[in-house]
């Protein structure tokens, strides 16, 4: 079974009367792959549970309320350096027609899971806040500072001091709410101070204060720390299942502050965890605002949105993914695809427990990857079309076989990230392996060259060309090497007919040269 489908059998025994998935990010810049992972792994439960007749509902939430700590490499420091230390959503947008910097950043992701399929009702924090639906929870917090204290100091064995309390004010004199310190709590408002050296990202003002922490429609003053923060979110919004990475999954992590919260303080069940493995580009995880790896909609440039899916869809909930766009990565990426897309055709008409276990599972990834209407892919390999994308006399046969869509792809991945050993070019001068030929590879190439005179279609000439071997008492390996030395220099290359045509005077004239050396 399906991992997801096993996790949708397990929640139907608790038999809530509605399942509530959700997901978070903040918006602090580009948002990098292995954010979009989370985003797929919640959506494939959220349909799993509705697969089963449960009643399920899906949100993601965007943090545009958190403190920007950290300026991104691909922004301008003068412009943007200033900012460091205030909430994200008071932050003006990189450019123009978004309403400020987290809505720029969350707009873009969203674009780009929306496209691979998931479509969670979005929620922003800074809504939560004005709406007043917090107030209670930060009340019940602030109230038991202490007990918060005592599960940080057991959790990470560093004892908290005693004006110590999980709430971060908005200073009403510079905007930052990373330099904030809240010292004391009367019930009704806090006792803070804007820290001058408080971080070592941005100065403080040295303001000191007292605000209601509680906000409203006429503004937000300030918000709880994060990992106090998510737990009351749960609470709050309903949340029954909720993944996230294995750093904060892990023992002593985040996730572990905000059970403790769930259970101590705020008094509510701790949602279905499904912790899940990181996604790595090239070996190493991403960081949004440090520019590493590869962002979100970058992704949608060098694959189709159902691979994109599919990458993720396809790989064990607890395994990483680890994406190496210079390997053969995509080629094998596709060509595992097709593999889905048979096991799942060939399985309709069957019953469910028909074909082996590991095929059925195949057929629900594939399903579970589709995007919009689900459909058979190309069936030519991407291999293949690597090849054919190189040869302008083959434009014709991609848009014959439909094949523009995942030729596209190819281009991409040819012109970025290929390896010298899938492109090729003809050489212009004889190149100088051919000295390996023998006699009959020669007599080969003459016999080609009488045969270019007909008109010939790519798939009819590709058999000649076999036929021909044969004549000579040649093996294919030995014809081909012959075709290939003496066009392009290497030992193989794309489909030999194709691309003799191509260059058919070119190629008579490379033939008889080589034939008479």
């Amino acid at each position: 079974m399906f991992w997801a489908d096993r996790v949708a059998h397990d929640l139907k025994k608790r038999k809530l009367p509605l399942e509530w998935v959700d997901d978070m990010k903040t918006p602090s810049g580009k948002i990098h792959v292995g954010a979009l992972r989370g985003v797929v792994i919640q959506d494939l439960v959220y349909k799993a549970l509705l697969d089963q007749k449960i009643k399920a509902k899906y949100t993601y939430i965007f943090d545009n309320h958190d403190p920007m700590d950290d300026l991104p490499v691909y922004l301008p420091k003068e412009k943007f350096e200033k900012y460091l230390g205030m909430p994200l959503y008071k932050i003006p947008s990189p450019e123009e027609g978004f309403e400020n910097y987290a809505d720029y950043f969350a707009k873009d992701f969203i674009k780009v899971f929306e496209a691979i399929g998931c479509s969670p009702e979005i929620l922003w924090s800074t809504d939560l806040y004005m709406s007043g639906k917090l107030n209670t929870v930060i009340k019940e917090c602030l109230d038991k500072a202490d007990i918060i204290r005592d599960i940080y100091s057991k959790v990470y064995k560093k004892k908290l001091s005693d004006d110590w309390y999980p709430f971060q004010v908005y200073c009403p004199n510079c905007g930052k709410a990373s330099t904030t310190k809240v010292n004391k709590w009367d019930g009704e408002f806090v006792y803070f101070k804007c820290r001058v050296d408080g971080v070592p990202w941005t100065k403080g003002c040295g303001f000191e204060g007292k605000t209601s922490p509680f906000s409203n429609r006429n503004g937000i003053t300030g918000k709880l720390v994060w990992k106090v923060e998510w737990a009351c979110k749960w609470k709050v919004i309903g949340v029954t299942v909720e993944g996230a990475g294995k750093d904060h999954m892990s023992r002593g992590g985040s996730h572990d502050i905000a059970s403790l919260i769930c259970q101590k303080v705020i008094n509510y069940p701790i949602p279905y965890p499904l912790p899940y493995e990181f996604f790595l580009v090239g070996g190493k995880k991403m960081s949004s605002s440090k520019g590493r790896g590869t962002s979100s909609s970058e992704m949608l440039e060098i694959l189709p949105a159902e691979i994109l899916r599919f990458l993720m869809v396809k790989t064990r909930i607890n395994q990483a993914i680890n994406f190496d766009p210079s390997a053969d990565t995509i080629p094998k990426l596709f060509d595992d695809y097709q593999e889905a897309s048979d096991a799942y055709f060939s399985a309709k008409g069957r019953s469910a427990s028909g074909g082996k276990k590991t095929d059925r599972d195949l057929a629900r990834i594939f399903e579970l990857s589709q995007v919009g209407k689900l459909g058979k892919p190309p069936k030519r390999r991407f291999s293949v079309l690597v090849q054919w994308v190189q040869m302008p006399n083959l434009a014709d046969r991609i848009r014959e076989e439909k094949l523009e869509e995942w030729a596209k792809y190819a281009k991409v991945w040819l012109e970025r990230y290929a390896p010298d050993s899938a492109k090729f070019e003809i050489a212009q001068k004889i190149p100088i392996e051919v000295e390996k030929l023998n006699k009959k590879q020669k007599e080969y190439l003459k016999k080609i060259i009488q045969e270019l005179d007909k008109k010939w279609e790519g798939e009819d000439f590709q058999e000649k060309l076999y036929t021909l071997a044969k004549e000579e008492g040649l093996s294919s390996k030995e014809a081909f090497l012959a075709i290939y030395l003496s066009l392009i220099g290497k030992d193989s290359g794309p489909k030999a007919a194709w691309l003799i045509l191509e260059y058919k005077e070119f190629a008579q004239k490379r033939f008889q040269d080589v034939s008479s050396l």
